[in-house]
């Protein structure tokens, strides 16, 4: 296998990777909505923890999607530049 067709396929394994984790981050987020629609935390420890956790992975996410879109992309033209 060459290289073009490795990193194409790390690039399709990122992307559904990406869409997991940001869906994981909103049910994380719809388990702490009480009643009124509100995020309620047990205390602020837990707030910061959890806010630097789904910030990281959104973040994370984000980034994962667009560099797997970017090979995609370079294997795309790579292949029909040829």
């Amino acid at each position: 296998m060459e290289d073009a067709e490795i990193v194409l396929m790390f690039s399709l394994l990122m992307i559904p990777t990406a869409i997991w984790l940001q869906l994981w981050v909103k049910a994380r987020r719809e388990k702490r909505k009480n009643e009124a629609g509100e995020e309620e935390f047990p205390n602020t420890g837990m707030a910061l923890f959890s806010i630097l956790l789904e910030g990281t992975a959104i973040v994370g996410g984000l980034i994962m999607i667009i560099m797997g879109l970017s090979g995609v992309v370079k294997y795309i033209l790579k292949f029909y530049a040829a």
